[in-house]
């Protein structure tokens, strides 16, 4: 006689029983980590803050700057060496530094009573300070030269006004090592003020862009300072 095959036992499930609502670690919005609040977690590393030195805006914005500055001032002292003194003024290391290679001459008004065009060679430094130490000037600047690559390369891609600032001093050290190694002393041309004595200086594009580099510099690490600060005593 044939036989029913035995049927398995079946677990009765309750049908009023309610839902498991116990949070899990998927759906867990309620509570979070104290060491890492909402909304300030780590950005992925695709989204990483990059060096300057591998990025390329930030890198065609510090090559373009340096050649820009250095090459109006390599050429302005070229123009004016060859037309504000009435004829040609022809430099040699031996005779740079020589004042009286540079013949007398009136000078050339570029704005009335601001800016003027007046010759003269310089074997110090900015603004004829320490005249004599052609050693220690190229040396200075050769390293500053180093030292300018390697703050900017390891810098912040969008610090754009620091990368300015270090482009400018670069392109003022270069210009000024460029005219001590041919000429052995630093061709200047520009006057402010001649009619006032208040600027006693005659400097050069060099000068200029250097000196205003590093004051762009100097805001720059100021606001960068109190900002830090402000970081600091947030709270929270």
């Amino acid at each position: 006689m044939a036989t029913a095959p035995p049927t398995q036992d079946r677990p009765s499930t309750p049908h009023n029983e309610p839902p498991d609502t116990s949070p899990t670690s998927s759906t867990d919005t309620s509570e979070t980590d104290p060491g890492n609040p909402p909304g300030n977690d780590p950005p992925p590393p695709g989204h990483q803050i990059q060096p300057a030195g591998r990025h390329v805006p930030a890198i065609l914005l510090f090559v373009i700057t340096t050649v820009t500055l250095l090459s109006v001032d390599l050429v302005s002292k070229t123009l004016a060496f060859k037309h504000v003194a009435g004829r040609p003024v022809q430099l040699t290391r031996d005779t740079g530094p020589d004042s009286m290679t540079i013949p007398f001459h009136e000078p050339i008004v570029l704005i009335p009573h601001v800016l003027s065009m007046r010759l003269m060679t310089n074997t110090g430094a900015v603004f004829g300070l320490g005249k004599g130490a052609q050693a220690i000037f190229m040396t200075v600047s050769i390293l500053a030269v180093v030292i300018i690559g390697r703050v900017f390369w390891q810098s912040s891609a969008r610090a754009w006004a620091l990368h300015l600032a270090l482009a400018m001093i670069l392109a003022g050290a270069l210009g000024n090592l460029y005219d001590r190694i041919r000429f052995n002393a630093v061709r200047d041309l520009l006057w402010l003020f001649p009619d006032t004595g208040l600027w006693p200086w005659i400097f050069n594009i060099a000068d200029a862009a250097l000196m205003i580099g590093v004051g762009i510099m100097v805001v720059v690490m100021w606001l960068s300072d109190k900002q830090r600060q402000t970081d600091q005593t947030a709270p929270g």
